[in-house]
């Protein structure tokens, strides 16, 4: 007895001739939890996150184990440096110029979700500008801590956590130039408005992570 196949292929039939299902009116692109990217955008994010703990983990080792000072004395300056507390004017300036970025990064975001084109490329721009200002800033944020990152360490794992949070403030760079340089030249569709607030995400986060990642390092030893 022939038995009739639970699945039809259909791989003799013509693809015109073949049943489909009209997607013609879904919508271009899907936002938040809808759209594939804004799940690997998060869970890159969460990824990230645990980097930073083992950092900050490991910073906290260092200080409970190794030193009966910390930071240590920078002996290789002359005079030492009995009490190298890192410095705070440059990172303080940093912090506060991160977290009023959050501003221009809302109005950008929420003029996305109404597909204002005008106010997405002045606010993109403001952002992006403080972006640069602040990887400018910490790159002189490196001076403040006294250390090298070969001193010791101390001056390692400092060194790292500034560096890697560096890093993500240049992908964010990155992400933000390429993305006011499609609406500038090409308008606002819904797909780009899509990764323009995911890429703002990716910055929510940036500065969120970053907070007490300067309280750790630069009030930390202040206070503790």
């Amino acid at each position: 007895m022939s038995r009739t196949p639970l699945i039809d292929l259909d791989v003799e039939r013509p693809a015109e001739a073949r049943p489909t299902i009209d997607v013609s009116g879904l919508p271009e692109a899907a936002n938040d939890w809808r759209a594939p990217i804004w799940w690997g955008n998060n869970l890159l994010l969460v990824i990230e996150t645990a980097m930073f703990g083992i950092l900050v983990a490991a910073y906290l080792y260092y200080w409970s184990v190794d030193f009966s000072q910390w930071p240590p004395p920078h002996v290789s300056t002359h005079p030492a440096n009995l009490d190298p507390n890192p410095k705070l004017l440059g990172s303080t300036i940093e912090t506060v110029l991160m977290l009023l970025s959050l501003v221009p990064a809302i109005m950008c975001d929420r003029a996305c979700v109404r597909f204002d084109a005008r106010r997405v490329k002045v606010t993109v721009v403001i952002v992006l500008l403080i972006e640069l200002v602040a990887g400018a800033l910490r790159i002189h944020g490196f001076k403040e801590l006294h250390h090298s990152y070969d001193d010791n360490a101390y001056g390692s794992i400092t060194w790292g956590i500034l560096f890697l949070h560096l890093l993500h403030i240049i992908v964010s760079l990155a992400e933000t130039a390429l993305v006011a340089v499609w609406v500038f030249r090409h308008g606002l569709d819904a797909r780009h408005a899509r990764d323009t607030r995911v890429s703002l995400v990716y910055w929510y986060w940036i500065v969120g992570i970053w907070v007490p990642l300067y309280l750790l390092v630069f009030w930390g030893p202040r206070v503790l």
